[in-house]
Parts: C-alpha cells; sequence; structure tokens
C-alpha cells in the first residue's frame, strides 16, 4: 500500500525513457505474511506487536518511482 504524493518526472539512464515515473507499490505476499501474523496473535499475545510494527511499515514506506518501459528502479528524476 505504499503510496507517492506525486508521480515524478524521469529520466532513465539505462533506456533513454523520459516521462512520468510508474509507481510500485507493496508485494501481496508482505501482505499476507501480515494477515498470517494477525491470525497467529489471536493465540499468541505477543505476536500482536510484530503484527503492528509490521503494518506500520506496510502502510509508511515510500512507494519506489520506476521506468514503465525497461522497469530500472533507480532512474534519475
Amino acid at each position: 500500500m505504499a503510496f507517492a504524493m506525486s508521480v515524478k518526472k524521469i529520466e532513465c539512464k539505462n533506456c533513454g525513457y523520459t516521462g512520468k515515473a510508474q509507481i510500485k507499490g507493496s508485494d501481496i505476499g508482505m501482505w499476507l505474511f501480515w494477515l498470517l501474523t494477525v491470525f497467529v496473535s489471536f493465540f499468541f499475545f505477543p505476536v500482536l506487536i510484530v503484527a503492528g510494527v509490521l503494518l506500520y511499515w506496510l502502510v509508511f514506506k515510500p512507494a519506489e518511482q520506476i521506468c514503465p518501459k525497461c522497469k530500472n528502479t533507480l532512474p534519475v528524476g
């Protein structure tokens, strides 16, 4: 669920693309892991702390802006 306040205009050094970046969010696997920790926390309460920290990290980590043409993760913008 990582999000960006605005989409940057980038220049990709890999393929030469110039334009708006594509936003890459969180993996579905991390959300499933969070859901699993929430279910486990019903049986083992201290895991609830881990689930809370993981949820905070999933929601507030910065979104990665990548090149939409070649999927390069380090475009200049």
